[in-house]
């Protein structure tokens, strides 16, 4: 396969993705907020209640956010009655996250009402190629996931600064800050 058409096919994924990502988050978001929790709320509803016992780093690193963004989530979520907090007996600096009873039912709704909405989007697609959907997500999420494909840094330059910036071979220096203005 030439550059130019991998190229090209890098551009169309990235329009499907995004479009995808963008629409499944507002679609799940509108359902899942229903029930007085914000989407990171049951995102880590769903989390906590498909493994037992998840620690807060767990936890923090399953959602891809902070310690202490998982926090405060979790803190939010305790005040509510849906999650407790429970000391590690093997590490007493861990804290173990479980589900009450009130957030086992929410978790159990939710991720029915979930499988509803695949099973739904699934019998959109032919029987035959349902399989082959499957197992593209699955090596998509997969080279999503690993660590050499994104490590690509942002290279820019700030609009109106690209005299001021400093180019390392052929492409530009990324800016860390604004740039100041020169002065005249």
């Amino acid at each position: 396969m030439q550059r130019d058409e991998l190229e090209a096919l890098a551009e169309e994924m990235w329009a499907i993705t995004k479009d995808l990502f963008r629409f499944l988050q507002f679609r799940d978001r509108d359902a899942l907020t229903a029930c007085g929790l914000t989407v990171a709320q049951c995102y880590a509803i769903d989390a906590i209640g498909g493994r037992d016992n998840l620690t807060l780093n767990e936890l923090a690193e399953t959602l891809y956010i902070t310690a202490s963004t998982a926090s405060r989530t979790v803190d939010e979520m305790v005040r509510k009655g849906l999650v407790i907090r429970q000391e590690d007996p093997a590490d007493r600096r861990a804290v173990r996250l479980a589900l009450t009873a009130k957030g086992q039912t929410l978790y159990t709704a939710l991720e029915a009402h979930l499988v509803q909405r695949q099973l739904a989007i699934l019998r959109q697609i032919d029987p035959a190629s349902r399989h082959d959907v499957l197992t593209a997500l699955r090596k998509l999420l997969q080279a999503i996931k690993d660590p050499a494909c994104c490590a690509i840094p942002l290279e820019w330059v700030e609009y109106g600064a690209a005299s001021a910036s400093v180019k390392t071979g052929d492409r530009p220096r990324r800016a860390k800050r604004p740039l100041e203005k020169a002065q005249p």
